[in-house]
């Protein structure tokens, strides 16, 4: 009998968001310095990943004001939340340039209190799947086994992360932990799926497309997939993918003939 490889929900939304808009960050002006150095002071031990690399502060060997990076509970998964940073100070969250442009634009530094963003209210990406879908391997930061899942001896395929690309700054895989053809974007895995973080980083297509097909070690056995049924009387509408084959699996252990796709949506009145 014909049985269904990969079933997922997504919500759309009739907002369309281009990008998901980071949490919006208090500038507290109070305490950004008039002027940011370009080099690290005379001494400073943490000085962001271009320099000591990442998670230099630990609750090992905490950091002081304005040193960085820290590993904080902005970054979501296993983290050290405010442990790596010394006294009341809390570690930030892509904070660390208003105390020195020698940092990356992704280093999170120990701050004060008052400085630490506010969380956003989360944002529902029009296609964006409410969970991971069955037997996906990397799943990001939130899930196991956690950040940088896709590595080069174990590329990802699209719509699959947490990568290190060069967007993290620092050492990093480059574009070697996704496979040919994919980019490791930047802090783009949540129009991918809204079970990743936000800061997840996907493989994707250079341009940024979404693929038309699952990934599958055969490559052709999929068709196209079908356009999207109407909308239906209880806001879900769907599309299918037949295998051009007996049976066609998504590497996940279950096979079939017909992958069908489900996305809720909203009737127009």
């Amino acid at each position: 009998s014909t049985s269904s490889c990969c079933r997922a929900l997504a919500v759309q939304e009739t907002s369309q968001n281009e990008e998901f808009p980071p949490p919006p960050i208090d500038s507290h002006p109070q305490l950004w310095p008039a002027t940011s150095p370009s080099e690290p002071p005379a001494g400073q031990r943490c000085s962001g990943r271009n320099f000591n690399g990442r998670r230099c502060c630990t609750p090992e060997q905490p950091c002081g004001f304005g040193e960085g990076d820290c590993d904080g509970p902005l970054d979501g998964g296993s983290n050290d939340g405010h442990r790596g940073c010394e006294g009341n100070l809390v570690c930030g969250s892509n904070n660390c340039k208003k105390f020195g442009l020698y940092f990356h634009e992704k280093d999170d530094c120990c701050d004060d209190p008052s400085a630490l963003p506010e969380r956003s209210q989360p944002v529902l990406l029009p296609g964006a799947l409410l969970e991971p879908p069955a037997g996906q391997r990397c799943r990001g930061r939130n899930y196991a086994p956690g950040r940088r899942c896709c590595t080069p001896e174990d590329p990802c395929g699209e719509g699959e992360g947490d990568c290190d690309g060069a967007g993290d700054g620092g050492v990093n895989d480059g574009d070697r932990g996704c496979k040919r053809g994919l980019v490791c974007g930047s802090n783009n895995c949540k129009k991918f799926g809204f079970y990743y973080h936000e800061k997840d980083d996907c493989c994707e297509r250079p341009t940024g497309g979404f693929v038309s097909q699952p990934s599958n070690n055969k490559g052709s056995d999929w068709g196209p997939w079908s356009k999207w049924s109407d909308c239906s009387n209880v806001g879900i509408k769907t599309r299918t993918q037949k295998c051009n084959v007996k049976e066609c699996t998504l590497n996940n252990g279950r096979v079939g003939s017909v992958n069908t796709q489900e996305r809720y949506c909203f009737r127009k009145k």
